[in-house]
């Protein structure tokens, strides 16, 4: 049924210029509280959005959290079409650094490990369980894999970690003990955690027997536990003076020592357009000796 406006009855059913001045500015107003609404609408959905992405990660370190992590874990560990394995990471003398240099300091070493852990593993699920202890569930390109090939990811791991990394001004380098459980085809999720929660206590137990400097980690299997370590290269001695390479960005560029100590060395280099120099702290893992000469650099040394 067509309800008319009574105003329209003896105009033939058209409404009085004045009701349509009326009606098109009750329109415009409508649609600015639709658009309004709308706007609200998208703001809800991003702070829903927002609000979930929360839920499910670590605040410090962005990654996911360990309530997240058990809900994705044994979707993934039912996927048939590639082995995984749960991987816990535990750092080692964690505390001292809180304790010496601050908790500000901690929280940075905390990201710098979890964005080695991310990088290192590429789309594998990484999580924060909390405080110092990290979780992954990297998985196999295939079924059935080696298990040397699990000794690969596990070194890798290392190898990421033990890199001396830039901390506030300081170089820091921290070490940490590994457990890996290969799943085969269990999909007990908390089964796999606890034991490679095990397998992370006794890497840190064979360190602390053995003296064992650097990374431990430890593969346990079916057939028994197969212990890995991994210890950083010794750094580059560096002396004031020494003429060296500077590595950054996929580039090198000439520089002289001004001053150093273990892990890093105060170094003068060309600027990246060739004019002029800069002085920064170098970790030495991104240095190398320079043979060639540098005839503004090397004269005015």
């Amino acid at each position: 049924m067509r309800i008319l406006d009574p105003a329209a009855a003896d105009t033939g059913g058209a409404l009085p210029e004045n009701a349509q001045l009326r009606t098109g500015s009750e329109v415009a107003r409508l649609q600015a509280r639709i658009d309004q609404l709308a706007a609200h609408v998208q703001l809800l959905e991003q702070e829903r959005a927002s609000l979930r992405w929360m839920a499910g990660h670590d605040e410090l370190t962005g990654l996911a959290n360990r309530r997240l992590f058990q809900t994705l874990a044994p979707q993934l560990l039912r996927d048939g079409g590639h082995s995984p394995a749960v991987v816990i990471l535990d750092l080692n003398g964690f505390k001292p650094i809180n304790d010496t240099y601050g908790h500000d300091a901690g929280d940075e070493v905390l990201r710098i490990v979890a964005r080695r852990m991310a990088t290192c593993l590429g789309d594998h699920l990484v999580a924060r369980l909390g405080g110092d202890e990290f979780a992954a569930l990297p998985r196999a390109p295939y079924a059935d894999v080696p298990q040397t090939w699990w000794h690969e990811v596990a070194g890798s791991l290392s190898a990421a970690i033990a890199t001396p990394m830039d901390v506030r001004g300081r170089i820091l380098s921290v070490t940490a003990s590994i457990g890996v459980v290969p799943a085969g085809r269990t999909e007990d999720l908390p089964d796999l955690l606890r034991r490679a929660d095990q397998a992370m206590f006794s890497a840190k137990r064979h360190a602390k027997a053995t003296g064992t400097a650097g990374i431990t980690w430890v593969v346990a299997t079916g057939n028994g536990d197969h212990i890995g370590t991994y210890a950083a290269e010794p750094a580059m001695t560096c002396r004031p003076g020494d003429p060296v390479w500077v590595h950054r960005n996929g580039a090198r560029r000439a520089g002289v020592v001004e001053s150093a100590c273990e892990w890093a060395a105060l170094v003068r280099y060309r600027c990246p357009n060739g004019a002029g120099t800069m002085v920064d702290t170098i970790p030495t893992s991104g240095l190398t000796i320079r043979a060639e000469a540098d005839p503004y650099l090397d004269s005015s040394t």
